[in-house]
């Protein structure tokens, strides 16, 4: 019998071995067996592929297109027409695209910014953002050339507005989108849909919709799509009218009726005590959680839940720990609050807690807060969970650390994945650790299933990050290097620990990232101003003359971290996220 080759598997058989290089899954695909649902989605990879031979083009090419990121806006936007041309096999192969603006490269001999490394909070004068008109122009010649009915996500990652008639050609081109954002706009949309009804009812396969009203134009807009497409699975709302030129003084729900956001968003579902209420699978709201949300939406059938500033989460919280409302299949939960916590909060979401069961992600990061979660309602799910972070401060200059009997608790969830805590400082110029950041890297070595640690506080340094930038880079360079050396060492205990337990793979632990600062920029404790970004070090390898492999932390940056260890995202949940980056503060 002939020896099986590569080249003689039929078609089916070499997408499956490709599915598992590409290893990501979608959010929008079929479930797959947990044999490949970890492995990693490298471009470079799948592109590769491609120039193999012309058999591994054809197969790889609709991995490689599936989903596009593009900056828009700028000096690329005239290979666009090449990348939308005929001959390109994987323009019908797109099945997601994520729009930014095209920001201008920054140059300096010791450092370069790009858009794609760097924090949305820069400064206006170090990186300035290209006119969106001409990005506006680009959008318009991607919906026109893009076969129609093939894009599942189209997102606009952007605060400026998107041209009213960009959003009303992609509703009727694209009519499979899965995903559909309602955010700033050019112009009032509300008259425009007006002239045009059925224009979201004819979205078939719509089941998650992300809306983001800051005029009462957009909240409008948001009511006819929410009241278009009831059936959805995924809602999310975020509001920002503190951000806009409108001021109204019946925003939230009051004691005597329902406030301008509750009225207006499900109008359609008036009166709201005989309404038929949302079943949803994920929720994102940072909104006020009065009682209409309870009606409007059925929260007991909620598998996911994000509350984002939420200034009456404390009622919600309380609310949902009772037997009839209380999210039995909830397997995620995520609270971010800074500086509207109400006192009693923390209590209502440590008494929820202990009223659920089974959780797999807990994410808390709250500030104004006295005191932490308390470790008992977190480790009662220590069976199950496998991503958990922990930040409460009351000032910026008081941030809460657990005790070491409390971490020691914490690391009791064996089946841990992904950490991030406020571990105890420490001098990075001494060779010598605190020892309360000893007694902490001590415990977390043990977790045999970690493969992503972030600690959040920054190491102490005798030097002092003041002053002009040309002094800064040489201190950033030393205390990046002595950072490199610190993740070095933690990766070389949890490797030691692995070996003498058996756990892991067996020559090494699973822990594949050590990340330093929380997501976006953070103040150093010597600086007043100068803020850092978050610093990754991912597991790499060196090889001396000889030929013999030891390990080095390699240091990276936290938009790439994803292409090393897919189980990396509790890295870009922070605060940072949906809120300072209007504001331009650090944590």
């Amino acid at each position: 019998m002939a020896r099986l080759q590569f080249e003689g598997l039929s078609s089916d058989i070499k997408r499956l071995i490709i599915s598992f290089v590409r290893g990501h899954q979608s959010p929008f695909e079929p479930a797959r067996s947990n044999f490949d649902q970890h492995q990693i989605d490298r471009p470079t990879d799948l592109k590769n592929l491609c120039l193999t031979s012309k058999e591994l083009r054809e197969v790889t090419t609709p991995f490689l297109y599936r989903s596009i990121h593009l900056f828009v806006g700028g000096p690329q936007d005239l290979r666009l027409s090449a990348f939308l041309g005929r001959e390109n096999p994987g323009i019908p192969h797109i099945r997601e695209i994520f729009l930014r603006l095209e920001k201008l490269v920054i140059q300096d001999k010791h450092r370069h910014y790009h858009s794609d490394d760097s924090s949305e909070e820069d400064e206006a004068e170090e990186i300035q953002a290209i006119p969106g008109i001409r990005a506006q122009f680009t959008v318009r010649l991607l919906l026109d050339f893009l076969p129609r009915d093939i894009l599942y996500v189209f997102s606009w990652q952007n605060w400026e507005p998107l041209s009213v008639d960009n959003f009303m050609l992609l509703c009727k081109k694209q009519r499979s989108l899965r995903v559909l954002e309602i955010g700033p706009m050019d112009r009032l949309l509300t008259p425009v849909l007006d002239k045009h009804p059925d224009v979201f009812e004819k979205l078939t396969e719509l089941n998650s919709i992300d809306i983001y009203p800051d005029t009462l134009d957009r909240l409008k807009a948001s009511q006819k799509l929410l009241q278009a497409k009831p059936d959805i699975d995924h809602l999310c709302i975020s509001t920002g009218f503190e951000y806009s030129n409108e001021n109204h003084e019946d925003l939230q729900d009051s004691s005597t009726r329902p406030g301008l956001i509750s009225r207006t968003l499900f109008s359609h579902m008036q009166p709201f005590d005989n309404c038929k209420p949302f079943i949803l699978k994920n929720l994102d709201l940072d909104t006020y959680a009065a009682d209409t949300w309870l009606k409007v939406i059925r929260f007991n059938a909620l598998e996911k839940l994000e509350i984002r500033n939420c200034a009456g989460a404390d009622f919600l919280f309380a609310q949902l720990s009772r037997p009839h409302l209380r999210p039995s299949k909830l397997k995620s939960l995520r609270w971010m609050d800074d500086d509207k916590s109400e006192p009693h909060a923390l209590e209502a979401f440590e008494g929820l807690l202990e009223s659920l069961s089974g959780l797999e992600t807990l994410h808390i990061f709250v500030k104004r807060m006295r005191s932490l979660p308390k470790v008992g309602p977190i480790t009662l799910h220590k069976k199950t969970l496998t991503s958990l972070s922990v930040h409460s401060q009351e000032t910026r200059e008081k941030i809460h650390t657990y005790s070491e009997e409390d971490y020691d608790r914490i690391c009791g969830c064996t089946q841990l994945r992904q950490l991030s805590v406020m571990f105890p400082n420490t001098s990075i110029d001494h060779a010598t650790l605190s020892v309360g950041f000893f007694a902490f890297q001590a415990c977390t070595v043990k977790l045999p299933n970690l493969r992503t640690l972030n600690i959040r506080r920054w190491p102490s340094t005798q030097d002092s990050f003041a002053g002009s930038f040309a002094r800064i880079i040489p201190i950033l360079r030393r205390y990046e290097h002595q950072l490199q050396r610190l993740s070095q060492h933690i990766f070389e205990l949890t490797d030691r620990d692995a070996k003498e337990k058996g756990h892991g793979l067996g020559n090494r632990s699973h822990l594949s990232v050590i990340s330093w600062g929380g997501n976006g920029k953070t103040r150093h404790d010597s600086s007043d101003k100068f803020k850092l970004q978050q610093i990754p070090f991912v597991r790499g390898w060196k090889e001396d003359p000889f030929g013999k492999r030891s390990l080095l932390a390699v240091q990276t940056v936290w938009r790439m971290v994803r292409f090393v260890e897919p189980e990396s995202d509790i890295l870009n949940h922070s605060l940072y996220d949906m809120h300072d980056i209007h504001q331009g503060i650090g944590l």
